[in-house]
């Protein structure tokens, strides 16, 4: 009679510390090399950096390589310097990560390992991060004002990764525009084996220091990420492009053209530190004109997802029609947030 009685609060008392312990074992569980244990949510690894949610403690940002230690039951997508890319769970212990695919498991270097991402981030606005940076100035002896503004958004799965950007820079100076120069870009590219890749690109451009209108490029490519680490990433690419341009006071005009091109974005893990370079080369051979656009940045962290930033932008033509600008170069300082 008496065990009947306690039965009901045995069961409960075991129901709830069974769930309790499956809640736990659930947790994904970080160990770092000073021994300090960490349970929450694995976010991302990106750029050398283990981004962490702590149960009640928020997020943290981990040096990858102070982690000794990694558990999680959940699915994520690796990807490895050299390019190799896998969807399983993983586990990570005496600097090697244990990935448990539907074929089975792989050990890998930790220090191999590029970036991790939840496979549960299936939504479209999960996979979305970027950046959005301004700069204004106002003089009023002048009447002038100078504002520059510039927005880059990226989308990555498995297999593709969208980017998109836009720069824009506006002077007035009693009442007239002095300057006047827009840049939108995107890009699609499909990720290949071995780190190739094929690139598809969309330019809309004006640029009123050099009497440039209008200027719509369609391009197509074939590249090759060189070198990707947990510091920099180096890719090259070249292809061919039709480039439809309209110049000041002159009927527009299609031209075909080769292009080349390089990326090399380098970043300090655990620092505050990053620079991105980006260089375009076009070549038109039935006219042996040749073209160069290179922009630049380099930044610095100052708060949370805040940043100050160097800016540079050049745009060459060896061939401009009549006396027109051959050159146009700005360098500006802007602040700005990532999310």
């Amino acid at each position: 009679m008496q065990a009947r009685r306690y039965a009901p609060t045995l069961a409960l008392l075991l129901g709830t510390t069974f769930i309790a312990s499956f809640i736990a074992s659930a947790e994904d569980l970080v160990v770092l090399d000073t021994g300090n244990r960490m349970t929450g949510t694995i976010n991302e690894l990106a750029r050398g950096e283990l981004d962490f949610s702590i149960d009640g403690a928020g997020r943290v940002e981990i040096d990858w390589s102070n982690v000794t230690e990694l558990r999680s039951s959940e699915r994520f997508y690796i990807e490895l310097a050299s390019g190799a890319r896998y969807t399983g769970t993983l586990s990570a212990d005496g600097g090697q990560l244990t990935i448990v695919t539907d074929a089975g498991a792989e050990r890998i270097g930790m220090g191999d390992v590029l970036r991790i991402e939840p496979a549960s981030k299936d939504r479209f606005l999960e996979r979305l991060s970027g950046s959005i940076d301004g700069g204004l100035d106002f003089l009023s002896a002048n009447d002038e004002i100078d504002w520059t503004i510039n927005a880059s958004v990226e989308h990555r799965t498995q297999r593709y990764l969208t980017e998109a950007s836009i720069a824009s820079l506006l002077r007035r100076r009693s009442g007239s525009t002095e300057q006047r120069r827009n840049h939108f870009e995107i890009g699609s590219r499909r990720l290949l084996d071995d780190r190739w890749f094929v690139l598809g690109q969309l330019i809309a451009e004006e640029d009123r220091e050099l009497d440039l209108d209008s200027r719509v490029v369609l391009g197509l490519a074939l590249g090759r990420t060189l070198s990707q680490s947990q510091r920099a990433i180096f890719s090259m690419y070249g292809g061919v492009d039709a480039d439809r341009e309209e110049f000041r006071g002159l009927d527009s005009d299609t031209i075909f053209e080769l292009h080349g091109g390089l990326e090399w974005d380098w970043f300090e893990v655990g620092g505050d530190f990053g620079l991105e370079l980006g260089a375009m080369t076009f070549y038109a051979p039935d006219r042996s004109r040749v073209r160069v656009e290179v922009q630049g940045m380099l930044r610095r962290d100052i708060a949370n997802d805040f940043y100050l930033a160097l800016r540079l932008y050049e745009s060459y033509n060896s061939d401009p029609p009549a006396d027109y600008q051959k050159s146009d170069l700005g360098i500006g300082i802007v602040i700005g947030r990532t999310f």
